[in-house]
């Protein structure tokens, strides 16, 4: 049985994030946890749905921004989790939005976690950590059937 700790490759994390200093800030916090991954950035979201349907593109994590231009994180959420290829991606909504109604309806949407993005840097350090730890070590995530060959 393959686990995500036993992968044999990077972990694949695609971050949806408009605003570039909080990218480049989320991209050190997470080479500071020391989960093994390739990052693919993209400012908005529709770069995030073409990303995700390109033929060659795979995903085991999709950190989703709330807020962006184009299509926001709930209209991502809902194309990703509406597409038989791309539904099983876990979806951690990363946003500085704690109104219980952003939250409700993106688990309406079927997010896998909400996160509140914190603006201190040590902060934001631990919630990344978490997530990846979680999500990359701990949760078994599904296989492509192809790849189980």
């Amino acid at each position: 049985m393959t686990t995500n700790s036993m992968r044999n490759r990077p972990a694949r994390i695609l971050l949806a994030e408009d605003d570039r200093t909080t990218a480049s800030l989320i991209k050190i916090a997470l080479l500071r946890t020391g989960v093994s991954h390739d990052l693919d950035m993209v400012h908005d979201g529709d770069s995030a749905i073409a990303a995700l349907e390109s033929p060659d593109a795979a995903a085991d994590l999709l950190l989703l921004d709330l807020q962006m231009p184009g299509k926001n994180g709930f209209e991502v959420l809902q194309h990703v989790k509406g597409q038989e290829r791309l539904r099983r991606i876990p979806i951690v909504m990363f946003s500085s939005s704690a109104s219980p109604n952003d939250v409700n309806r993106a688990y309406d949407l079927h997010v896998n976690a909400y996160v509140l993005k914190r603006p201190d840097f040590s902060e934001l350090c631990r919630s990344l950590d978490g997530i990846l730890q979680f999500w990359l070590r701990t949760a078994m995530i599904p296989i492509e059937p192809r790849k189980l060959q």
